[in-house]
């Protein structure tokens, strides 16, 4: 036994995840509600749950609230306040000294009865509650529970004015813009801030029981949450656990035993402990007596999870209370420290996990659907899943959403994908308050206890774009600034960072103030920065639409890219379940309804028209799915530029010190409903072009080609730990020549652990000649690196167009499904032959009808001949995914 800290600290503890007692009566399933009167029609809910899916499954909403413009016809579900009961039968047998009641999720402002007399009140979506029950509950009878929800869009609003009324000020913004078509104040109610409408989705105030309810009975303690911190000794290389257990033990004082195992690690350690009434919590710190199998990010090597059970038990208490708990050891670092050379001004800004300094790849993850209870482990699953099949190792889950389920959470242990987790702010000013301070308090302690443990996440942000928000004045906050720098400093530093250094034991994981950030910087210049998009410091978020995104020079050469992108449209078959035919025109009334992005429209056809021809009727129906093509292709193509120019950047720094750029978050992997947004996987699930681009340009060894003035130049950019060695080869074609390359070129390189340098340079002048192109815009050059000896290809081929399609003349290619076959007598795994007749640009394979990914998508075809593989998400045959493949490239759009 190896003991540092051995303590017993009396603190109100929130936090009940994972209790096991010795009495539970689960209270989800089946349940009431009703709005209004007594007298008024009840119907049947669901919990977990919310009022929406309730009203549609007993009818009362009669379409999908996704379907065309029920996001507005549906606006009064939100305006009403809602009542769920339920009855429940007590046995005449509980007879234990606490019973609790333990609501995960309460959406959000409710006021909780037990058989008619009020137990408690709750105003966080996010906190998870507990009330004492015992005196409420009638034994060997029937029992009633009920809880009353106020309307989130009318308490936001009285919230709003109350405010003005107390303190004088407006807290901006008071409404979203027009274009979202949502509702105001969702700043001044602690729940998911999106559903009350965003730039890429609707509005949807949620109501109901949005987690798991029951009461708890026990005699002696439970085990409220299990916090692990890993210490790693590099001297030794030995690893120990801090751990501090919170518990709730009855009102009187009492010895109990805990245990902590790791069977597989032979770790089992027992201590005695007394514990004073109410909550409490213990620390240990435990030696591990065996060698530990590190965890690894994605790419980076395995991720070895091991089970470590916590259990405690009463001295005169027959009965154990344990929890379990994946833990996985791993040290992670955010680096920030002086650059290297002397004459770079700023800091980095990068990872480093178990010492390997590491390039973040990846996206960011919003609410994957309006309604949480619709969402599926499953779902989930394909989602994080799609993430790593993406060569991505880090998602930030976004701070206007959820605090992710643990499903999420432990599917990301296990995947190896590294979490940048905000705290759900974003994008507005918050009230100070006395009592929303309070809740907020509440809600850092729930889920940093209820997530501490897990090794994937790496970092808390304390919001989304509120310290820029305020610097570049997008509220108007110039006119009380500094009111609001104070308001700004009480709730994020005052407040979250003070609640959050409390539970994240021994700074296992850094903490940022906001994203954007200058990081060190913004904490020198009083917690928020002069500058805060400044390129020499932290991270940065850039957007950039009335422009050609082939244009890498249009990017800035930043620290660390957390969110970029581009908008697309979904496909027409993820749209046809949610309009009418006429909808789809890339105008109507429908398109217009869902583009919730200010001149998001006009953009994209700008966007288009930089490289490409527009189809004869852009604007009607026959021409619709070339169009949403076309919005594909340009999304893609922008973010594969934008990406690989920051890959290339990461030993790079200019003559201003910007550069050495350390990773790419893209704006956004998914989609909440069908529309226009940024995401790469539309919602359900389906990827978009530019997911497969990401599959590629996320890839661990990459070339990427590019020109500079005139000088056509590639870098080779090496992830891995190890040095890459390869023979580079260029292949100039020609659009309308045929198969045959135009020219070739070919030399040996070798490329040094995590790095990123030039290989090749050529005058393009002198490219053209020797390729016979009349034109750079006649041609593409294809560049691979090839095994020595071999026929293997590093990596992936990368494409390089010299000039704009629409500048040159592209022949249309005939092409076909040659083959459908399945791989290994796989009812999921099929491969694909796809014939063509000439050149065929962003070709592009759907399935419809058959859920499933192609191992590629939208590539260029230069071969006649090119296989391509599609998994399916469940069980299919070669015949039926052949009827269902449909393929197009870019000439079909004319």
């Amino acid at each position: 036994m190896w003991i540092n800290l051995q303590q017993v600290v009396v603190i109100l503890i929130f936090a009940f995840d994972g209790i096991k007692a010795n009495f539970i009566l689960d209270l989800n399933g089946e349940w009431l509600v009703r709005s209004g009167p007594k007298n008024a029609s009840t119907y049947a809910a669901q919990v977990p749950g919310n009022i929406y899916t309730d009203l549609v499954k007993n009818g009362t909403l009669s379409e999908d609230p996704y379907y065309r413009f029920n996001d507005e016809k549906y606006r009064w579900v939100s305006k009403l306040d809602w009542e769920f009961t339920r009855s429940f039968q007590v046995p005449s047998t509980l007879n234990y000294t606490k019973i609790i009641l333990v609501c995960d999720g309460l959406d959000a402002i409710a006021s909780i009865s037990v058989n008619d007399q009020l137990v408690g009140t709750t105003v966080n979506q996010f906190v998870q509650y507990f009330f004492d029950v015992k005196k409420y509950l009638k034994l060997n009878s029937q029992n009633k529970i009920t809880i009353r929800f106020k309307s989130p869009t009318g308490y936001a609003s009285e919230q709003f004015y109350q405010h003005i009324w107390d303190r004088k000020y407006i807290v901006p913004p008071p409404c979203p813009p027009p274009e979202f078509h949502g509702d105001c104040h969702p700043n001044f109610i602690r729940k998911a801030q999106s559903s009350f409408s965003w730039d890429w989705g609707p509005s949807f105030p949620t109501v109901g029981i949005w987690k798991g309810i029951r009461i708890v009975g026990y005699n002696t303690v439970v085990i409220e949450s299990v916090t692990v911190s890993p210490i790693w000794y590099q001297s030794i290389d030995a690893w120990a656990i801090k751990l501090q257990i919170y518990l709730r033990a009855t009102d009187k004082t009492q010895r109990v035993a805990i245990t902590t195992k790791i069977p597989e690690l032979g770790l089992s350690q027992q201590e005695g402990v007394a514990l004073e009434s109410g909550a409490s919590n213990v620390t240990f710190v435990y030696k591990i007596p065996s060698r530990v199998k590190k965890w690894w990010p994605n790419g980076y090597g395995g991720q070895k999870l091991y089970d470590l059970t916590v259990t405690v038990q009463g001295r005169f208490d027959p009965n154990e209370e344990s929890k379990t708990v994946k833990v996985g050891f791993r040290t992670v670092e955010l680096v920030q420290e002086p650059l290297p050379g002397g004459n770079v001004s700023g800091l980095s800004f990068y990872f480093r996990v178990n010492g390997i300094s590491m390039w973040a790849k990846g996206s960011n993850w919003i609410p994957a659907h309006s309604f949480q209870s619709s969402v599926t482990e499953d779902y989930v699953r394909w989602l994080l899943e799609s993430t790593t099949a993406a060569n991505m190792n880090m998602l930030r889950v976004w701070g206007g959403g959820y605090y992710e389920t643990d499903f999420f959470y432990q599917t990301c242990d296990e995947l190896g994908i590294l979490i940048w987790q905000d705290f759900m702010f974003a994008c507005a000013m918050y009230p100070t308050t006395e009592q929303f301070l309070a809740t907020v308090r509440e809600e850092v302690r729930s889920n940093v206890l209820r997530l501490q443990h897990h090794p994937s996440i790496v970092l808390w942000s304390a919001n989304n774009e509120n310290e820029v928000a305020y610097v570049e004045n997008w509220y108007f906050t110039n006119v009380a600034a500094k009111t609001f720098k104070n308001d700004y400093i009480e709730l994020y530093i005052d407040v979250i960072r003070d609640e959050f250094l409390k539970y994240e034991i021994d700074g296992g994981r850094p903490w940022i103030p906001s994203s954007p950030t200058n990081g060190k910087l913004t904490e020198e210049q009083g917690w928020i920065a002069k500058d805060p998009r400044s390129n020499l410091y932290g991270d940065a978020h850039f957007y950039s639409y009335l422009v050609d995104p082939w244009d890498w020079k249009l990017y800035p050469p930043t620290r660390f890219a957390s969110e970029y992108g581009f908008q697309s449209w979904e496909s027409v078959e993820s749209l046809a379940n949610y309009s009418l035919p006429e909808d789809r025109t890339y105008h109507s009334e429908f398109a217009n309804h869902r583009q919730h992005h200010p001149l998001g429209q006009i953009e994209m056809l700008f966007e288009i028209s930089r490289r490409f021809k527009l189809p004869s009727e852009p604007y009607g129906q026959r021409d619709f799915p070339g169009i949403v093509y076309l919005t594909q292709v340009n999304q893609a193509m922008a973010l594969k530029t934008e990406t690989e120019y920051y890959r290339r950047m990461q030993d790079t720094f200019l003559a201003d010190s910007s550069g050495g750029t350390q990773g790419a978050l893209y704006w956004q992997l998914n989609s909440i409903w069908p529309s226009a947004s940024w995401s790469s996987i539309e919602f359900g699930g389906k990827w978009k072009m530019a997911h497969y681009y990401a599959k590629e340009f996320f890839e661990p060894v990459l070339l990427s080609p590019y020109v500079d003035g005139d000088q056509f130049l590639v870098t080779l950019i090496n992830d891995n730990t190890t040095t890459v060695t390869g023979e580079l080869h260029l292949e100039v074609y020609g659009f309308a020549d045929g198969f045959q390359p135009k020219s070739n070129r070919s030399l040996m390189v070798k490329q040094k652990p995590q790095s990123a340098t030039v290989v090749f340079t050529e005058d393009v002048k002198t490219l053209l000649q020797r390729s016979s192109c009349v034109k750079a815009a006649d041609c593409f050059v294809v560049a691979s690196l090839i095994v020595p000896g071999s026929d293997v290809v590093i990596g992936v081929p990368n494409v390089y167009f010299l000039g704009a399609p629409k500048d040159t003349t592209i022949p249309r290619a005939s092409m076909k499904v040659a083959a459908v076959k399945q791989v290994d007598g796989s009812p999921r795994v099929f491969t694909i032959s796809v014939e063509a007749a000439a050149v065929a640009p962003f070709i592009w394979l759907e399935a419809t009808g058959i859920a499933g990914r192609f191992s590629r998508n939208g590539h260029m075809q230069y071969h006649p001949v090119e296989d391509v593989q599609f998994t399916a998400r469940s069980d299919t045959n070669a015949a039926d995914l052949r009827r269902s493949l449909k393929i197009m490239s870019l000439m079909d759009v004319y």
